[in-house]
């Protein structure tokens, strides 16, 4: 019996000490399975990139503008007789556009012309008289201005004679009619309006801040409303800044030799400024630091993460310039959001 109560109790004990070995065998597996998996590097895709000069961009807003556009006014008052081109019509140089009735001014001349040679007759007479000693001097000072005025009074009649026809100054478009046939014009009363469209002016203001980057002549890029591109040399800058907007205006001058109807349609213009070092990525690399600034991360040599803060020169499609990076860079291309500076990466060439 007391045999069988021994034996009973060592198996017992046996088995106490079986379960308490057991039982811390499993924190050390546990342990080196976290060991093991603190040890796993998060993997990330990265892409050599070079750095390369590009031309830093502003852009601004503008409108397309003839070169020209000019009022044409009458310079004598009278009837209209005459409109015998028609409005929109593409005229050239000379071409008539309007005429004045001419009233009495043919009667006018043809009696100006007859006082002229009365008055010049008279000044011969007078000047042989002086001579001979027969007449004063204010007599022959009269009429030496009474000569004088004769001819003005011709030159006027001609003037207003020649100005009755109004005649297009330039190459253009028959754009605007402001009289009607029959009506009578006072003289200074706006006729005609024609356009110049062979070439074209956009104009756009640019911020003070910018402006200073800006050189005469340098090509511009207008992307127009309607799709379509167009280039131009920067012609105008203006020296004085809005009072309200503290812009400046610029033109943008553009040939038209087609005549296309682009006159009041709205651009945006690209205006390169100046050259820096920047690199092309995608702009799906950029994020944000805990300051809300643009940054991208790459990898060093030792494949642990660096964020750089970055300044987007300009975009083209979809891709972006930055400046800000070295001049050689490992770029992560992908796995960039779920890494953190100073991380050490696994590492794949994308």
């Amino acid at each position: 019996m007391n045999k069988s109560i021994m034996l009973a109790s060592g198996l017992t004990g046996l088995l106490i000490i079986w379960m308490l070995s057991g039982s811390n065998d499993a924190p050390a597996v546990e342990k080196v399975s976290q060991s093991s998996e603190s040890e796993k590097l998060m993997s990330v895709v990265v892409k050599p990139s070079e750095s390369q000069l590009v031309a830093k961009k502003i852009t601004v807003q503008g409108q397309v503008e003839p070169n020209r556009v000019l009022s044409l006014k009458t310079e004598v008052d009278g009837k209209v007789i005459a409109l015998p081109i028609e409005l929109g019509s593409r005229i050239k140089k000379g071409d008539v556009l309007a005429k004045i009735s001419l009233k009495t001014r043919i009667a006018q001349r043809e009696q100006a012309v007859a006082n002229v040679a009365y008055q010049t007759q008279e000044l011969a007479a007078t000047k042989k008289l002086f001579d001979r000693k027969l007449e004063s001097g204010s007599r022959l000072s009269l009429q030496q201005a009474n000569l004088a005025a004769a001819k003005a009074s011709l030159q006027q009649i001609d003037y207003d004679i020649k100005n009755s026809t109004i005649s297009a100054p330039f190459d253009g478009v028959y754009d605007r009619r402001y009289v009607e046939l029959g009506d009578y014009l006072d003289k200074g009363q706006q006729v005609v309006s024609l356009v110049d469209d062979l070439k074209l002016k956009i104009t756009a203001m640019v911020p003070q801040q910018q402006v200073d980057g800006l050189v005469l002549g340098q090509e511009v890029t207008a992307s127009l409303i309607n799709g379509e591109a167009i280039t131009g040399a920067l012609s105008f800058i203006s020296a004085t800044a809005d009072e309200n907007t503290r812009s400046y205006r610029i033109e943008v001058l553009v040939n038209n030799n087609d005549h296309r109807r682009l006159v009041g349609m709205t651009a945006s213009l690209d205006i390169p400024v100046k050259e820096v070092e920047g690199h092309l990525v995608s702009a799906s690399s950029i994020s944000l630091d805990n300051q809300g600034r643009l940054q991208v991360k790459a990898v060093d040599e030792n494949n642990e993460v660096i964020a750089y803060p970055v300044t987007i020169v300009r975009t083209d499609s979809d891709k972006v310039w930055l400046s800000g990076l070295p001049a050689h860079v490992s770029l992560i291309t992908l796995g960039q959001d779920f890494v953190i500076a100073g991380q050490t990466v696994q590492v794949s060439q994308g």
